[in-house]
C-alpha cells in the first residue's frame, strides 16, 4: 500500500506487437534477404516506426487473459501527454513485468530488469518532454521447461506460474500485469523507506527504525530536512513523529535514519488472539519548508520470536499453532482484484484458518493488505519450487529477487516467514536456498527463516543445518510406489516418506516429522456439477474422457484407488468430494491431537484452483465451495473437540470400542466450564449409547477429558455414527462425528 505524493499512471489501452522471429532491435541494415535487400522493418522503439497497423492491448494484464496464447517476445508502445509542472525528479516505476523487460522512452534506453513480481524503477527525468512522450516496452517471457517430457530443472524464477502439476501445463503467463505509473518529486527523491517496528515483549513500549535511502540528483551537496510522521490508520490513537537535519546530502544515493517512539502503542495480533491495529507511517523531506517528496506506507507493531532451530513461534508473547491452507491465486495474476482476493481471505478466516501459506508465487499488493486488515499470518515462499538448475548462474539471478521480494513486502505485518525454496533437491537445498536464506536475512533481521520447505533428505538438513522440519505428508493419496514424484530413481522408506498405504499410516511416521506439517493430504475432487460444465463439455464428462480429466490435473488412477468404480457422474463427484473431506479431516485431528508435541502447525494443500481444474482445492476456481472446506472449518475450529478414530477397517462385533477424548484449544485462555456429551447411533437413528462429560482445557493447550465406551452387539452389521457436541456454559462451541464401520468378530 505503498502511496507516493504525486504519481501519474499510465495504465490504459496500448499498442502491442509479438516478435516471434526476435527482430524488434535489430538494426535494418543487418536485416537481408537472400537478395540483400533489407527484409522488414525494424527498430520497434524508434519514436519514427509506425505503429498504427499494430493490435491495441490492456495495461495492466497478462498477454494471455487479452487473447495471446504467446510465449516469446512482445512490444508495447504507448504515447502520453506528461506536464511537469514542478517537478524535477521523474521515475517511471513498474509494479509487475513477466519475465524481462527494456524500456526506452522517446527513443533513448533506460535499462533492463529480470523477474515477474519484483517492482523496479528508472528514472527518466533527463529524457522525458514537456507534453508528448513515447513509451516502449521489450516484454520477454520464455517457455523454461515442460513437465510432460520429464523432471527438467528450471532456469526461470516463476514459482508455481509455470510447470506445476495444478496449473495449465501450456500457459506460461507473460506480460504488463501490473500498474505502470510515473512518480515525481523535486530537487530530490525518497527511494525506498524500510521502516522496522520494535516492541518490547510486553507489547507496552514501541518504536519504529527508519532506514530512508534519498537520492539528490544534482551535483551539490544539498541540506533536507527529513521527517517521520506514524499515526493509526484503522482507530482512534495519538500521533507520533520525529524530525532530523541532513546538511549533507551528498549527491547519489544515501541512507539516512529516524527512530520514533509510538506512544501508547497498540498492538497487531492474528485474528483468533486479538485486534488488527495498523499504523501509517509517512516519511517527507522538505527544504525551505517546501515539501520535496513524501512516501507514506502502512505498518503494524508486533513482536515475533521463535526458539533456534525449532518451529515453536511467538507473536506478541503468545504460542502460535498454525491452521490453513496452501494459496495461489491465479495463474494468470493480471485477473485478480482487490475484492477477489477478498474474497478468498474471508473464506479462509470463515473457514478457522489462521495462516496461509503462499505456494511458490508472491502474490499482488492487494492480497497482503488484505492479510494485514484480517489478520491472517502469512509463510510467504520464495517463488523457487521443485527441481531448479544448481548453476551459479541462476544463484546470481535469483539471489537479488529474493532481497526484492523481503524489501517489497517488508512493512505487512501479517508476515511472519520467509521460506526459501519447496521440495528441493538437496543440491538445491545446500547452494541454491542456502544463499537466499543468508540473502533475505541480511535484508531482514525480524522474520523467521526457512531455508527450503520440505527436503526430502531431511536427517542431512537437519544434522548439518540445524533445520526446522517443514515436512510435507501425503498419506491416504499417494501410495508409497510413488516416490519417484519426489526425486527420480530413490525410493525413502515409509517411516520418512510422505506417502503411505492408507492415512492410518501417519502413526507409522517418525513424531519429529510432524514438527510443522507444510503441506498435507492432496486428495484431488471433483468441483460441482454446474462449474465443471463451465469448463468441461457433456461428452467429456459422460460416459467419463479420463484423458480430458487428466488434462485438467486429475490423478484419476489414484483417485479410483479410493473409491469405488463411478457408475455416474453424479456419483464420482460425491465420492471423490466425500473421500477429500474425510483424509483432511484425518489429517488435522492426527497433527491437533499432537499440538506442540512435537506439532507447531499444519497447512493442507491447497485452498482454491488457479485454474479451471480438477485439483486437491478446497474451493473450485469459480469460488464454490466442495465439501471438505465444511469438514476443515469444523476440524480447524479454535476450540474443538475429537476422538480417536474408529478401525477405518471396522471394528470386531462383539468387542467393546474404547476411544479417548480430546478438546484442543488454541486461544489464550482457558476453558474450564466445559461439556462434552457423546451419542452412538445406529443406521436407524436409535441412540445406543451415550454419556455426559464435564471438563476443562487449558489456554493455548488440549486436554485428555475422558473416552468413548460402548459394546458392540455380537450381531452388529450396519454401521453406526458416534457423534461429539462441545459446550461452554450456555454456548454451543463444535461438533464432530465419526462413522463406525463393523466386520465379523
Amino acid at each position: 500500500m505503498k502511496r507516493h505524493r504525486w504519481q501519474v499512471s499510465l495504465n490504459g489501452s496500448w499498442k502491442f506487437k509479438t516478435d516471434p522471429d526476435v527482430m524488434g532491435d535489430v538494426s535494418p541494415d543487418v536485416v537481408r534477404n537472400t537478395i540483400g535487400a533489407t527484409a522488414q522493418e525494424c527498430r520497434f522503439f524508434d519514436p519514427e516506426f509506425d505503429d498504427r497497423h499494430w493490435g491495441e492491448i490492456t495495461v495492466p494484464a497478462c498477454w494471455q487473459a487479452e487473447g495471446h496464447r504467446y510465449n516469446g517476445v512482445a512490444w508495447y508502445r504507448t504515447r502520453f501527454d506528461y506536464h511537469p509542472g514542478a517537478a524535477t525528479v521523474v521515475r517511471l516505476a513498474f509494479q509487475g513485468v513477466d519475465y524481462f523487460a527494456d524500456a526506452w522512452i522517446n527513443g533513448y534506453y533506460l535499462g533492463s530488469h529480470e523477474g515477474f513480481f519484483n517492482s523496479f524503477t528508472f528514472d527518466v527525468s533527463r529524457w522525458i518532454r514537456d507534453r508528448k512522450n513515447l513509451l516502449v516496452v521489450r516484454v520477454e517471457s520464455p517457455k523454461d521447461t515442460n513437465v510432460k517430457v520429464g523432471p527438467n530443472e528450471k532456469t526461470l524464477v516463476k514459482g508455481a506460474l509455470q510447470d506445476w502439476d495444478c496449473n495449465d501445463l501450456d500457459l506460461n503467463p507473460g506480460g504488463i500485469f501490473a500498474d505502470v505509473r510515473l512518480v515525481e518529486s523535486r530537487a530530490i527523491a525518497i527511494e525506498r523507506v524500510k521502516a522496522t517496528p520494535y516492541v518490547d515483549a510486553d507489547g507496552k513500549q514501541a518504536r519504529v527504525h527508519c532506514r530512508v535511502t534519498l537520492v539528490n540528483p544534482s551535483r551539490e551537496i544539498k541540506q533536507v530536512a527529513l521527517s517521520a510522521r506514524v499515526a493509526p490508520d484503522n482507530f482512534d490513537g495519538p500521533e507520533s513523529a520525529t524530525e532530523a537535519e541532513v546538511r549533507h546530502l551528498v549527491p547519489g544515493a544515501s541512507e539516512h535514519e529516524l527512530w520514533v517512539e509510538v506512544a501508547e502503542p497498540r498492538l497487531w495480533w492474528p485474528w483468533d488472539l486479538g485486534e488488527q491495529h495498523l499504523y501509517r507511517i509517512a516519511v517527507t523531506a522538505r527544504a525551505g519548508g517546501e515539501v520535496l517528496d513524501e512516501v507514506s506506507d502502512r505498518l503494524g507493531l508486533r513482536h515475533l520470536r521463535q526458539v533456534p532451530g525449532t518451529w515453536e513461534c511467538y507473536v506478541n508473547g503468545k504460542r502460535i499453532f498454525c491452521r490453513g491452507p496452501n494459496y495461489l491465486s491465479e495463474q494468470l495474476q493480471s485477473n485478480m482484484t482487490r475484492e477477489k482476493y477478498a474474497a478468498d481471505v474471508r473464506l479462509m478466516r470463515e473457514a478457522n484458518m489462521n495462516t496461509v501459506r503462499v505456494y511458490c508465487v508472491v502474490e499482488k499488493e492487494e492480497f497482503y493488505d488484505l492479510c494485514d486488515e484480517l489478520g491472517m499470518l502469512v509463510l510467504q515462499d520464495f517463488p523457487a519450487q521443485a527441481a531448479l538448475s544448481n548453476s551459479s548462474d541462476l544463484v546470481r539471478r535469483a539471489v537479488p529477487q529474493a532481497r526484492d521480494m523481503v524489501n517489497q513486502l517488508y512493512h505487512h505485518p501479517s508476515i511472519i516467514t520467509w521460506a526459501l525454496g519447496e521440495q528441493p533437491s538437496i543440491e538445491n537445498f545446500e547452494k541454491l536456498c542456502q544463499a537466499l536464506v543468508t540473502a533475505a536475512g541480511e535484508e531482514d533481521r525480524s522474520r523467521f527463516l526457512q531455508q527450503g520447505a520440505c527436503v526430502w533428505e531431511w536427517e542431512t538438513a537437519r544434522r548439518k543445518y540445524d533445520w526446522p522440519i517443514d515436512y510435507h505428508l501425503l498419506c491416504g493419496w499417494f501410495p508409497p510406489d510413488m516416490n519417484y514424484l519426489i526425486k527420480p530413481f530413490r525410493t525413502l522408506p515409509d517411516s520418512e516418506g510422505p506417502a503411505g498405504n492408507s492415512v492410518a499410516d501417519l502413526a507409522l511416521k517418525k513424531r519429529n516429522l510432524l514438527e510443522f506439517v507444510g503441506e498435507f493430504g492432496s486428495p484431488e475432487s471433483l468441483p460441482n456439477l454446474e462449474s465443471l460444465r463451465r469448463f468441461l463439455s457433456d461428452e467429456e464428462l459422460w460416459p467419463l474422457d479420463w484423458k480430458a480429466l487428466e488434462r485438467r490435473c486429475l490423478h484419476g488412477a489414484i483417485l479410483l484407488r479410493w473409491i469405488p468404480e463411478p457408475q455416474s457422474l453424479e456419483q464420482l463427484i460425491d465420492d471423490s468430494q466425500d473421500y477429500q473431506a474425510f483424509l483432511f479431516k484425518y489429517h488435522v485431528e492426527f497433527y491437533r491431537r499432537h499440538k506442540f508435541d512435537p506439532c507447531n502447525g499444519c497447512l493442507f494443500f491447497h485452498f482454491k484452483d488457479c485454474w479451471p481444474a480438477i485439483t486437491a482445492s478446497v474451493v473450485d476456481y469459480y469460488g464454490e465451495k466442495k465439501k471438505a472446506y465444511h469438514t476443515l472449518k469444523q476440524a480447524f475450529s479454535p476450540l474443538h473437540v475429537m476422538m480417536g478414530w474408529p478401525d477405518l477397517e471396522g471394528e470386531a462385533a462383539g468387542t467393546t470400542l474404547r476411544r479417548r477424548i480430546h478438546v484442543v484449544n488454541d486461544l489464550h485462555r482457558p476453558h474450564d466450564s466445559l461439556t462434552v456429551q457423546w451419542r452412538v447411533s445406529d443406521a436407524a437413528g436409535s441412540v445406543q449409547a451415550a454419556d455426559s462429560i464435564a471438563c476443562r482445557v487449558p489456554e493455548n493447550g488440549i486436554a485428555a477429558v475422558g473416552e468413548v465406551a460402548w459394546q458392540i452387539p455380537a450381531d452388529a452389521a450396519e454401521p453406526y455414527r458416534i457423534r461429539l457436541r462441545l459446550d461452554a456454559a450456555d454456548q454451543h462451541v463444535s461438533d464432530n462425528e465419526y462413522l463406525v464401520k463393523v466386520r465379523p468378530g
